[in-house]
C-alpha cells in the first residue's frame, strides 16, 4: 500500500562519509540530489485521489548518473490509472533531451484471456532517460488517477523525508472536499491552509539543502515520526482502521461446510482444546504455500476459503481468514490483528493504514497471537520480527495491545562434547547440541529439506582440515515437525586439530556449532551508539567440553576462571585440569527484558561484553615433549 511517492522515493542515494569542515559538522557525501520533489493530491467526494507528482533529481556522480537514468513505477491496473505526463534529462547545460516513445517499457500482470490473474494485476512502467551523465538531471511528471479508494469512504496517507537525503524544493498539496473531517500532522514543514471554493487547500513545503551525517548504521528500529515528512487521514483512530479492514474481510472467515468438514478431519480424536488450536495451525502453516494478492483491494482483502483450499496458498490475510473460519468450525474463538513485520515498534499518532503489513491470528482464550504464514514456525512461538509489537485487533480493539517480548528461557542452547586428541594431532570425539526456541526453529528449518548426500558433504567440511579429509556421522531429530525444541549429535575425526610437535595453542571452543553460540549472543558493537534504540533479545547458552590430551603433551597454560554479573547479563566460565584432561564449562545468560534496547543500556552492555571478550581470546598452551 505505497504510495507512488513512496514507491519513487525507494530509488534513492548511496551514502558515504565526508570529511568535516572547520566548524566540525560532518556532512553527507551526495551521490543524488532531489532538485525538485512537488506532489499535489485531490481527494474527490467519493474519497478516490487524484495524484501529480513532478520529480527532478541531478545525478552527482558518474555511478549515480548510471542509476537514475532508469526510473520504475508501478500501479494496481483494476483499480487505478498512470500516465507519464512529460519526462526528459535536463544536461548540465541546460539542454532537455525529451525521452523518445521507444524508451518505455511496460509489463503488465494479467491472467489468461479473460480469466484474469491470480496473484498479481500490477503494471510497471520503466522510463530510460538518454544520455545521462554526471551533473545532468532527469525529470518526470506522472499523473496517478484511482478508479476506486482501498478503503470505501476513507483516505490515508504517510511519508517521510529522510535527513540523509538532499532536497532543494518539496511542496506537497492537498486539495480536499471543505466538509472532509480528518486528523493530520506536519512534521518539520511549512504549512499554510486556504479555502477556495468549497475546498480546502493545503500546502506544505521543505528543504533540506545539505544533510548533516548521522552516526547510525542499526535501523532495526525505526520511528518515522522523529524525521521531517507528514500525515493525513479520515481515521479517527486505530479502532476505525480495524472496523473498514473487518467489513469485507472478516465474512471471508465465516466456516463454509467444506471448512467444517476439513475441521473436524485433522483434529480427528484429539479432544483438547489447545492442542486442537495446534493441530489446526500447524495445518495451514505447512499445507498453504505463500503467494501474493496484488490485484487491486485485494491488498486488503483476503480470497474466499475455497480459492485458498483449492490451490493451496494464499497470502498472509488468507493464511489468517482460513484459520480463523477452521477455529470457528471447532469452537474456539479468535480473531485477526494487523501488525508491522518490519522495524517499526510503535502505531503513529495519526491512525494509518500504511503502519501494518502482515495479519496474524489471535486467540483471547489464551492471549495468544499466531503466524500461520510462516511455514517454520510453531504454534507456541512468534519471529523475533513480530515480538513485543502493538498490534489492531479486528474484534474489541484496545488501545496498547502489543505481542509478547521473548522471555528469558524460551531461546536456550546447550552443548556437550569430548574431544580426544590424538598423538598425530588429529581429534576423534562426539557432540551434541540441544536446542530451545529460537535456536532450535533455526535448525529445523535448515534440516528440513537437507538430502543425506547434502548433509554428508556438509559433516564432511566442517570437519576437514586444508590439507586432509576428515569424516563424521550425525544422528537427529526428524525436523519437519513445527516444534521449538531439536536436537542432534555428531561423532566426528578431525585431523590436523593440533600441530603433532613443538609447541602451539588453540582457541576454546565446540567443533560444531548452531544459531545460538557463545561468540554470537556475547556479540558486541564496535562503537558506542548514541540518540537510538535498537532490536535486542535475550537467551542462554552452555558450553560443557572435554579435552583429552595424548602422554607426551603438556598443558603449559588454560583461560582463567572468570564470572561476571552486570546489565542484564550473567557469564561464567570454569577451565579445570587435571590428569591431561580440561574440563570446560561456560554459561551466558542475557537476561535482557523487551525486545527494544536503549542506547545506554546497549553501551552499558558492551562494556560487560568487551569483558567477557578478553576471556574468550585466551588460548590453551601446548607443548609436545618428545
Amino acid at each position: 500500500m505505497k504510495t507512488l511517492t513512496c514507491m519513487i522515493l525507494s530509488c534513492l542515494l548511496l551514502l558515504a562519509p565526508v570529511s568535516s569542515f572547520a566548524d566540525e559538522t560532518e556532512y553527507v557525501e551526495l551521490e543524488t540530489r532531489y532538485s525538485k520533489l512537488h506532489e499535489s493530491y485531490i481527494v474527490h467526494d467519493d474519497f478516490t485521489v487524484e495524484r501529480i507528482t513532478e520529480i527532478q533529481m541531478k545525478a552527482l556522480t558518474e555511478s549515480s548518473a548510471m542509476d537514475i537514468k532508469e526510473q520504475h513505477f508501478s500501479h494496481s491496473t483494476s483499480i487505478e490509472e498512470l500516465e507519464v505526463l512529460e519526462a526528459y534529462t535536463l544536461k548540465a547545460g541546460g539542454k532537455r533531451i525529451s525521452v523518445p516513445k521507444g524508451n518505455y517499457q511496460i509489463t503488465v500482470n494479467k491472467g489468461n484471456g479473460d480469466g484474469g490473474p491470480i496473484f498479481s494485476d500490477r503494471t510497471r512502467v520503466t522510463i530510460v532517460f538518454p544520455d545521462v551523465e554526471k551533473n545532468d538531471s532527469v525529470y518526470m511528471k506522472l499523473k496517478s488517477t484511482e478508479k476506486e479508494p482501498m478503503f470505501p469512504n476513507h483516505f490515508s496517507v504517510s511519508h517521510y523525508f529522510w535527513s540523509q537525503n538532499a532536497y532543494d524544493d518539496v511542496k506537497i498539496n492537498f486539495d480536499l472536499p471543505k466538509a472532509l473531517t480528518f486528523k493530520h500532522q506536519v512534521r518539520d514543514m511549512k504549512e499554510k491552509v486556504s479555502v477556495n471554493k468549497g475546498r480546502k487547500l493545503i500546502t506544505l513545503t521543505y528543504k533540506n539543502v545539505r544533510p548533516i551525517k548521522i552516526k547510525r548504521d542499526d535501523f532495526g528500529v525505526w520511528d518515522e515520526s522523529k524525521e521531517a515528512g507528514f500525515a493525513f487521514s479520515t481515521f479517527k483512530d486505530y479502532a476505525e482502521i480495524a472496523k473498514a479492514y473487518a467489513e469485507r474481510a472478516m465474512p471471508k472467515a465465516i466456516p463454509t461446510v467444506r471448512v467444517e468438514k476439513l475441521a473436524h478431519e485433522i483434529v480427528s480424536q484429539e479432544k483438547n482444546k489447545k492442542q486442537q488450536a495446534r493441530l489446526l495451525y500447524d495445518w495451514v502453516a505447512t499445507n498453504i504455500s505463500y503467494a501474493g494478492n496484488c490485484i487491486g483491494v485485494g491488498a486488503v482483502v483476503p480470497h474466499d476459503t475455497d480459492f485458498i483450499l483449492d490451490n493451496r496458498m494464499g497470502d498472509c490475510k488468507d493464511h489468517a481468514t482460513l484459520l480463523q473460519a477452521l477455529y470457528t468450525s471447532v469452537n474456539i474463538e479468535s480473531t485477526q490483528a494487523l501488525i508491522n513485520s518490519d522495524n517499526s515498534y510503535v502505531l503513529p499518532e495519526i491512525p494509518s493504514v500504511a503502519a501494518v503489513d502482515h495479519v496474524i491470528n489471535y486467540i483471547p482464550e489464551w492471549d495468544k497471537f499466531v503466524d500461520a504464514t510462516n511455514d517454520s514456525m510453531p504454534f507456541d512461538r512468534l519471529s523475533l520480527s513480530l515480538s513485543d509489537k502493538p498490534v489492531i485487533l479486528m474484534d474489541h480493539h484496545v488501545d496498547g495491545k502489543k505481542t509478547p517480548a521473548t522471555q528469558f528461557g524460551d531461546d536456550y542452547q546447550e552443548i556437550d562434547s569430548t574431544m580426544k586428541i590424538q598423538p598425530d594431532g588429529s581429534v576423534v570425539g562426539s557432540a551434541r547440541l540441544t536446542l530451545k526456541g529460537r535456536p532450535a526453529i533455526d535448525a529445523r528449518r535448515g534440516w528440513r529439506h537437507v538430502t543425506q548426500e547434502q548433509q554428508d558433504r556438509w559433516l564432511e567440511s566442517v570437519f576437514s582440515s586444508r590439507s586432509k579429509i576428515g569424516s563424521a556421522t550425525m544422528q537427529k531429530d526428524d525436523p519437519l515437525p513445527l516444534l521449538s525444541e531439536y536436537s542432534y549429535s555428531v561423532e566426528f575425526n578431525r585431523p590436523e586439530f593440533i600441530s603433532p610437535r613443538g609447541v602451539g595453542a588453540f582457541y576454546i571452543g565446540p567443533l560444531l556449532n548452531a544459531s545460538m553460540s557463545l561468540y554470537s549472543i556475547l556479540d558486541y558493537s564496535n562503537e558506542e551508539i548514541e540518540g537510538y534504540d535498537v532490536a535486542c533479545g535475550n537467551g542462554s547458552t552452555i558450553e560443557r567440553l572435554v579435552y583429552e590430551f595424548p602422554e607426551g603433551v603438556k598443558i603449559l597454560g588454560k583461560p582463567d576462571n572468570f564470572e561476571i554479573e552486570e546489565n542484564y547479563i550473567h557469564y561464567k566460565a570454569t577451565y579445570e585440569l587435571a590428569n591431561n584432561r580440561l574440563n570446560v564449562v561456560r554459561q551466558a545468560d542475557d537476561r535482557t527484558p523487551g525486545n527494544i534496547c536503549s542506547a545506554e543500556l546497549i553501551n552499558s552492555q558492551r562494556k560487560t561484553l568487551m569483558k567477557i571478550s578478553e576471556n574468550l581470546k585466551m588460548q590453551l598452551v601446548y607443548q609436545h615433549m618428545k
